[in-house]
């Protein structure tokens, strides 16, 4: 390579000089021998600092932290890596080897770009990320719970959610009432999701669904050797395990009256005891309780204790039927039948005449039921539209059977049966459940089913 005159070295620190990255040239040794104006910004310090001095030594001294010419020459290959440098800025370094006849390297050219901005964008889109997955959350925790939407349009419910808003944060027993299926669990949850106590634990039981002799000690827990059968560790009642969170006592109007005076003394006196123990608890779960009795009857039919009901009732919330708020329908089936095709990976939907129909049915079991049915409907439906002979075959009502098609004995009894088999088979799912709801045998769910066409899960 023959040797540049003055007027080529010139030019060339021009052009070093008039770069936007930073450009530096070593020798064979590592050592700086020419070095660009914008080198000075990148790494904070002056040209004269760079110029003759090795590529190790200006590592040493943390002028960057890894030298990109000391790594092309150990690999005598082009490479690309990212330096920090004393300037505090983060830099794209390429060094390219020069070689000469022997193939020994001549010099290295190192180009040298700027990203500190890059990366700070990056940093920022990412905490900005982070705060946009927040808002999601927070959002989709007012919209409702677990991917779901409080969907309405009735002034009834918007009244209920106004209320739910306005006391998720007091500490008040909440009672919701109505009807099975209306959505009193959901509405629970959405209490919990919206309450200051969101990251607690939110305790679920069915007081109806558990023997009355295992129930007290599921609510309160017991000591070890309590009584036969007990745990040798002793067991946490679900009111210890609540701690400061939600605990959620469904269907209380099934609790029995043994209970209900335990009950009473834990909300009143906000402490409980394990059966066996000789020292209490403090409870600090918020209470809110469900059923869909009217339990102001149960009290003067003496199943209920008038006291209790008046501790529980301190924010009732009573959920109207499905029925009583028909203007909620349209919105309700077109989200459940997306969260169903969502679910199932399907593009169902439901002809004029089929949407016709379910708008005109009552739902006895409300929005549970119209779920249950929706996703049944997306199940049994050969291709992609739901047509109102599909209605048809699971809705007919029973009134209908009885009063608008009155006929021969036979034929009306075999309406009244199939009808109440699909109801049952929309509520209970299974042929064993619903063989023990109609109490009849199993075998005979089955027999009836295949009868009149009624498809199983």
């Amino acid at each position: 390579m023959m040797p540049l005159n003055n007027q080529a070295i010139e030019e060339l620190t021009s052009i070093l000089d008039v770069s936007f990255d930073g450009i530096t040239i070593a020798n064979g040794e590592g050592i700086f021998i020419r070095v660009s104006k914008s080198c000075e910004e990148l790494f904070g310090v002056k040209i004269s600092e760079i110029l003759g001095e090795s590529s190790l030594y200006l590592e040493d001294k943390k002028i960057f932290d890894k030298s990109v010419t000391s790594e092309v020459l150990k690999r005598k290959d082009r490479v690309t890596l990212v330096q920090k440098t004393s300037a505090d800025k983060i830099v794209l370094v390429t060094g390219i080897p020069i070689f000469d006849k022997d193939k020994n390297i001549e010099k290295v050219i190192n180009i040298s770009k700027d990203i500190t901005e890059t990366k700070k964008l990056k940093s920022d889109l990412k905490n900005l990320q982070t705060e946009l997955d927040w808002f999601k959350q927070e959002l989709s925790k007012r919209n409702g719970i677990d991917n779901q939407k409080i969907t309405y349009k009735s002034a009834a419910m918007k009244q209920i959610i106004d209320t739910v808003h306005h006391v998720v944060n007091f500490d008040a027993t909440v009672l919701l009432l109505g009807e099975t299926g209306v959505g009193k669990g959901f509405m629970a949850k959405m209490i919990h999701s919206l309450s200051k106590r969101r990251d607690l634990p939110f305790v679920n039981i069915n007081c109806g669904a558990i023997p009355e002799h295992l129930l007290e000690s599921e609510l309160f827990g017991y000591e070890k050797g309590a009584f036969t059968g007990a745990s040798k560790e002793g067991k946490r009642g679900l009111f210890e395990i609540a701690d400061e969170g939600i605990i959620f006592l469904d269907e209380i109007g099934e609790l029995p009256l043994s209970l209900q005076v335990k009950l009473l003394h834990v909300l009143d006196d906000k402490r409980v005891r394990r059966i066996g123990g000789t020292t209490s608890y403090e409870v600090k779960a918020r209470v809110i309780a469900a059923t869909n009795k009217n339990l102001k009857e149960v009290v003067k039919q003496g199943r209920f204790r008038e006291d209790l009901f008046y501790r529980l009732n301190v924010i009732p919330i009573n959920i109207p039927a499905l029925r009583e708020r028909k203007e909620d329908l349209p919105f309700l089936i077109n989200m459940f039948l997306e969260n169903i095709n969502d679910k199932y990976g399907t593009e169902k939907y439901f002809s004029e005449n089929a949407i016709k129909l379910l708008l005109e049915y009552d739902f006895p079991g409300n929005i549970r039921e119209l779920q249950n049915m929706i996703e049944r409907l997306v199940i049994i439906t050969i291709g992609d539209k739901i047509g109102s002979n599909k209605i048809h075959y699971l809705i007919e009502p029973l009134s209908i059977s009885l009063s608008n098609k009155l006929g021969p004995l036979k034929e009306t009894v075999e309406a009244v049966e199939r009808n109440l088999l699909i109801a049952a088979f929309i509520e209970y799912k299974t042929t064993r459940k619903v063989a023990e709801v109609l109490q009849i045998d199993q075998s005979t769910v089955v027999k009836k089913a295949k009868k009149f066409k009624i498809p199983l899960k």
